[in-house]
């Protein structure tokens, strides 16, 4: 699963760019409104389909709600995009979502005695890094990097959860906002910056014993053929959001800028 929910304001007008022979999708650099005391995120978003030409509208400097959109990452340029998904143009008074959610496999234990892993500060704060490869289609994944901030008195530890039931190809499931921190380079004297998941909440795949038969689901509501219900939103149905990863495409995510290659060993640490 590779799903983000998120407001963005446009810093461009969109700009057409070729992905194939045939295809064409519309590009425009963006940013995600800043969590807490974080830096907005500048992000590159790329529209598909149908979607691209509503799109193709709006202007620099507008609101955009983008509804389930994919979240890849290059390992080369260390940069996040997002692909596909429905954009609609919202105002001020529009909630400020940030939700990312990613399903995929742990690629490392946390070794507590290892300070970019696991590391507690004075302030009695907890803090551990983990690492998620997420398929991508076509024996690929991405790496995405997320990490998770409690207090020891928390009651909802989601830190020392990570320490305890995540290792080297654990199944996961996160809940999180994209983030930027942002600082200033005392050597080089410039502004730096770098973007990661913050954790929300986060479930563990279940484990599955082969000798155990999935339980059937029986249906508990019955309901006659014969009701008839009313139209709801005059008739439309839910939009589809035009992506190229279609079965046609062989159903994998299209290719980053860069070397991409099979999907990484998970014996590989990105930090």
């Amino acid at each position: 699963m590779n799903q983000a929910f998120v407001c963005a304001q446009t810093t461009e007008e969109p700009r057409e760019v070729s992905i194939s022979a045939t295809s064409y999708a519309l590009r425009c650099n963006v940013l995600l409104p800043p969590v807490g005391n974080k830096a907005p995120t500048a992000i590159e978003l790329n529209v598909y389909g149908k979607n691209s030409e509503r799109f193709a509208r709006t202007a620099k400097n507008s609101l955009i709600y983008i509804h389930g959109a994919k979240l890849r990452y290059d390992l080369e340029s260390r940069t996040h995009s997002l692909h596909g998904g429905v954009i609609t143009p919202v105002t001020e008074s529009f909630p400020i979502l940030n939700t990312i959610i990613l399903s995929g496999r742990c690629v490392k234990d946390i070794q507590q005695d290892d300070p970019r892993a696991f590391k507690t500060t004075a302030e009695g704060l907890m803090i551990c890094n983990q690492t998620l490869s997420v398929n991508t289609g076509r024996n690929q994944a991405d790496l995405f990097n997320f990490y998770a901030i409690n207090s020891h008195q928390d009651k909802l530890n989601n830190a020392q959860l990570l320490v305890d039931f995540t290792r080297k190809g654990t199944g996961l499931t996160i809940n999180g906002r994209l983030v930027t921190d942002s600082w200033q380079d005392k050597e080089s004297n410039q502004r730096r910056s770098v973007s990661k998941i913050q954790l929300v909440s986060m479930t563990l795949a279940p484990k599955v014993s082969g000798d155990t038969a999935a339980p059937s689901i029986k249906p508990q509501t019955v309901v006659a053929s014969s009701d008839k219900v009313a139209p709801l939103w005059g008739g439309r149905t839910a939009e589809e959001a035009g992506d190229p990863w279609t079965a046609a495409s062989g159903g994998g995510l299209p290719d980053l800028p860069g070397h991409y290659g099979n999907a990484p060993d998970l014996e590989e640490v990105p930090f």
